[in-house]
Order: C-alpha cells, then structure tokens, then sequence
C-alpha cells in the first residue's frame, strides 16, 4: 500500500511538471496552448441562465475562506477536532502555502477578464481552488471513509465530496478565471500533496498503535 502511494505521489508530480513545462512553453512563446483554447470554449460554449448560478456558487465552496469556516468549525467541536478538523487544517494550510509559492514563480496571467462571470485577481497557475478542493474534500472524503462507524451515510458524503472537487474544478473554467491546463496543474499538484497527507496520517496511526501494544 505505501509503494502504491509513492507511485501515486510520483505519477502526480510527474504530470505536474509535465503541464507546467507546456504552460511555461506557451508563456514564453506568447501562443496559447491549443488543448486550452478548444477545451476552454467548449466549457464557456455550454453557459446559459440556469447553470451560470449553480456554478457561481459551487465554485464559491474552493475558495480560501470558505475551506478555513469549515475546518474552524471542525476544529471548535471536541468530537471532530483530532479526527477531522486538525488533519484537514494542516493539510489544506500546506497546499495554501505550496500552491501561492508556485503562483508567484510561474506569474501566468489569467484569462481575458471579458469571459469572466467574477470578479477574481491574482495570477492563473496553477487553480488554486482546483488544488485546494481536492486536497480538503478529498481527504474530508478519506477521513470519512476511514473513521466512521456509520459507513452508509459517510460512504454518501465521500463520494459527494469527491464530485464536489471535480465540479469545482470544472467551475473554474466554466466562470472564465481559469485555463483547462491550471485546473489539471491543480489537481496533480492537489493529488501529490493529498497523497502525501493520508501517507502521514497512516505512519502516525501506525506509531500509536505500536506504542499502544508496548505499553500493553
């Protein structure tokens, strides 16, 4: 199980740097990548009066102040705080920090401000709420799936956390901030790091149990 996460950390990482060298290669060259600008209007092209809302809100649910409500209110509840509110704190606070450093570096501008359905600032690479939904959703999903007595109703929950951060991401592109290719760069960023996180929590599961059965 811990070659296959390693694998997964790797892969992630590997396609990471491979959507960050053509973004690097179109900035350079001043030409638009063509798998962005065929998925792009295709994404915009399906707009209209009843999902421009619906996608306004979802997108909404990525963002940084949004994710930081949740895990305050994981963190206030004595029952949810060492289960869920502190490994998602930490872990999305990781990604903040990773994903705000790349920002910075790659300096990629957003799309034209004319499609957008926001108003959103800051620079484009990789999506922030791509990468930040699915390592808070996602691991919200694992913790789930892993700790709950109630698999039925958590089980639900996982698999709709999972759809929320595929929707976000898709949101991103759909309301105009966003190129295909900084969703894409969001989400292996978010699965390397997400990854990485349930690795921790395992190792140090694993260590309490071990110190459990010593002392027993």
């Amino acid at each position: 199980m811990e070659k296959n996460r390693r694998y997964i950390i790797i892969g992630a990482l590997v396609c990471f740097v491979f959507i960050l060298f053509n973004v690097m290669n179109s900035m350079a060259q001043g030409k638009p990548l063509i798998f962005d600008t065929i998925v792009r209007s295709a994404i915009i092209g399906c707009r209209n009066e009843i999902l421009n809302p619906i996608l306004i809100h979802i997108t909404y649910l990525g963002n940084a102040k949004t994710i930081i409500l949740f895990c305050t209110v994981l963190l206030l509840y004595k029952k949810t705080r060492i289960e869920y509110g502190l490994p998602l704190a930490i872990a999305d606070s990781c990604s903040a920090t990773i994903q705000t450093i790349i920002k910075v570096i790659v300096h990629r501008p957003r799309p034209p401000v004319e499609n957008f359905l926001i108003s959103q600032g800051g620079f484009s690479f990789p999506s922030g709420h791509s990468c930040s939904g699915l390592v808070f959703y996602g691991l919200f999903a694992y913790l789930l799936f892993h700790t709950a007595v109630d698999k039925t109703v958590h089980k639900v929950l996982g698999i709709s956390f999972i759809a929320l951060f595929l929707v976000i991401g898709v949101s991103r592109i759909y309301i105009g901030v966003h190129y295909p290719t900084d969703v894409l760069g969001g989400w292996s960023l978010g699965l390397a790091i997400l990854t990485t996180a349930i690795w921790v929590l395992n190792k140090l599961e694993s260590k309490k149990k071990k110190e459990s059965i010593q002392e027993d």
